[in-house]
């Protein structure tokens, strides 16, 4: 898994951050478009067809595709996901979020008026694109993997190619200047460990990966509520810390109250920049392990920072927690060996902590997706040298693709299905209405004369020979 390929870091342009990334998604998307489109214009020549007509219908088919999928994702998803949430969410499809059949379906559309426009043969054109949609959905697929998405449901670790994916994702090659593994732009967890931790099932329990006192430092903790069951994003998180975590907030108040002074602003207040400071020196009223999203939970009147008797509040309450936990006589303080213990579980190194995290074992649903993709572009470039009337092919991948897709459904596990109960999947249904429609397309080929049309080529030549006569 591999949200990220390359992570420049961070370009502040006019005060606003731009990052700089490519992403595993996105760079899977481009290849994929770019071997469609030039396996296309193969066949396109060998066809007698203009390999620039079928450039023009890969951009659309590009453009279709990604809107359309977008489209559908957003739809399904409003409620739960975008109805609440700002305007742009609705266009970031850097983390995913894209249903494959809305992309089918608008790109088709839209190749289908272009041909329709231009006068362009389009059950010939439509035989030349299938084996490229479906490589396209083989590099899709891959994209899934790197990013997450479309995971498999959970199964045993001696499964065939069961797959296992990581807390967070670690860009490939990483040159921001961030502390620790992760890009600065993570801020979740991957989904198949997400969708494990936040929702488990009886099969999956989140308790068996939190196995000590080190890993669960990974679980936000202060403030109470839903934040003490959330995982810390990277940016909460640190390498091994020095310094003794416990001497701030077992102190009187009145010490920590003069070293508060020191990193507060003009105000005598924290905001987010100066508590992010105050970590990095790591030797004042903050130590290092504190996290920011906990402590503002104690902002009583919203205003975003924090004033000593709040930050006072926060350290307290993790002083109770530590103690609670630590304390193995029940004498209600920490001895010297206890003491030493709560300070070696606040100095962990959370980095490492989340990088030897993974998910239980899933189904290998993107992979064997990929390979289906692949298969069925293969079987269709190998019947298109036999096909009798020009659109079976695209017909034949309307009525396969299906087909396998109800099937692949089964082994995921990002939608609730049941194909015993009868419940499915959205894209289940489509696939039934897909296949039906394929059908009946191969069934009307029977009243339409086997060939399209002449070929651009021979259009070109009988041109050439109109122009003459006319001289």
């Amino acid at each position: 898994m591999r949200q990220i390929i390359v992570d420049f870091g961070t370009l502040h342009l006019l005060g606003h951050p731009v990052a700089l990334r490519i992403y595993g998604y996105g760079l899977m998307l481009v290849l994929g478009f770019v071997l469609g489109i030039f396996l296309a214009q193969w066949r396109a020549r060998r066809a007698g067809e203009s390999p620039e007509s079928l450039t023009h219908c890969g951009v659309l088919s590009l453009i279709g595709g990604i809107l359309g999928s977008r489209i559908a994702y957003v739809i399904e998803q409003w409620d739960a996901q975008f109805a609440h949430g700002s305007l742009w969410e609705v266009f970031n499809i850097t983390s995913g979020g894209l249903i494959y059949y809305g992309g089918v379906i608008l790109a088709t559309v839209m190749v289908l008026g272009y041909l329709r426009i231009k006068r362009l043969p389009i059950r010939r054109y439509l035989d030349i694109l299938a084996p490229s949609m479906m490589v396209g959905l083989a590099f899709g697929r891959a994209g899934c993997f790197l990013n997450g998405c479309c995971y498999g449901g959970p199964c045993s670790a001696e499964a065939p190619l069961a797959q296992r994916f990581p807390m967070f994702s670690r860009p490939l090659i990483n040159f921001a200047n961030g502390a620790g593994p992760f890009s600065v732009s993570t801020d979740a967890p991957s989904p198949p460990y997400a969708a494990q931790y936040y929702n488990p099932s009886p099969r999956v329990d989140p308790d068996s990966r939190l196995v000590n006192a080190f890993v669960s430092r990974l679980v936000g903790e202060a403030g109470g509520g839903p934040r003490r069951n959330m995982l810390h994003p990277p940016r909460d998180l640190h390498g091994r810390l020095e310094n003794d975590q416990l001497s701030v907030m077992f102190s009187p108040d009145a010490k920590a109250r003069t070293m508060f002074r020191s990193v507060a602003g003009a105000d005598g207040m924290l905001d987010a920049s100066e508590w992010r400071q105050a970590l990095a020196a790591a030797d004042g009223v903050l130590r290092g392990s504190e996290h920011w999203d906990e402590a503002i939970s104690f902002d009583r009147d919203g205003n975003g920072k924090l004033d000593f008797a709040e930050l006072w509040d926060y350290l307290q309450l993790r002083r109770g927690m530590l103690t609670e936990r630590f304390d193995a006589d029940q004498s209600a303080t920490l001895d010297a060996a206890e003491r030493r213990r709560a300070n070696e579980y606040l100095q962990a190194d959370l980095f490492a902590l989340a990088a030897s995290e993974a998910s239980a074992p899933v189904r290998p649903a993107q992979l064997l997706g990929l390979i289906n993709a692949l298969l069925l572009a293969g079987l269709l470039t190998w019947f298109y040298r036999f096909r009798k009337r020009e659109g079976q092919v695209f017909c034949l991948m309307m009525i396969l693709y299906p087909i396998t897709r109800f099937m692949l459904e089964a082994i995921r596990a990002d939608n609730e299905h049941n194909v015993l109960r009868g419940v499915l999947t959205h894209n289940q249904y489509t696939s039934m209405v897909l296949m039906a429609v394929g059908v009946v397309c191969w069934a009307l080929l029977r009243r339409l004369d086997p060939s399209a049309g002449p070929t651009w080529a021979q259009r070109q030549q009988a041109a050439v020979r109109a122009t003459h006569r006319v001289k």
